[in-house]
């Protein structure tokens, strides 16, 4: 059985898929590392979804698993030098602690406390009740406003009367 170029492509980008995670990261460094690399994929990629949209989409999975093996490698280094016992700079706890005098004889106003109102919103005693008073008569006092008349020589005889307009 002799094999056509359709399926070998299929196998090619199949393997690439699978064996991404094994492959060498200067290599990757070099196919997407790069932005040339990277255009490079992505014209591949544009040119097998012309030809073939089964091709296309096989060319396009395994060129995202380089992609995303790569950025995860790189995500892992950087992480590899954080050291995970270290103490942060600043520790949430030294926020209630007063700054240190920067001069001789600073003073540092209290902080200030917030109120209860300022950041709940939970019901309290006073916060009001739930009865409503009902209405009589309707309290919609809208009144349509002028419009401007659709002929014109309406119009300049409405600016006269409300004297936005004269006549020489």
């Amino acid at each position: 059985m002799k094999g056509t170029p359709r399926f070998g492509v299929l196998i090619a980008s199949g393997a690439v898929f699978l064996l991404a995670p094994y492959i060498p990261y200067s290599v990757l460094s070099l196919t997407v590392g790069n932005r040339i690399g990277a255009f490079v994929l992505l014209c591949l990629v544009i040119y097998t979804l012309m030809v073939d949209n089964i091709l296309g989409l096989a060319t396009f999975l395994a060129v995202a698993a380089l992609f995303l093996e790569q950025r995860r490698r790189t995500v892992e280094r950087v992480t590899k030098h954080l050291d995970p016992h270290e103490k942060p700079v600043f520790s949430v706890e030294k926020l209630n602690e007063p700054a240190p005098n920067i001069v001789p004889g600073e003073v540092h106003p209290p902080s200030k406390v917030a109120e209860v109102e300022d950041y709940s919103f939970e019901p309290t005693e006073d916060s009001g009740t739930n009865k409503y008073d009902t209405v009589d008569e309707s309290i919609n006092e809208k009144q349509p406003l002028e419009t401007v008349p659709s002929q014109p020589n309406e119009v300049s005889d409405m600016l006269q009367a409300k004297g936005l307009a004269h006549i020489n």
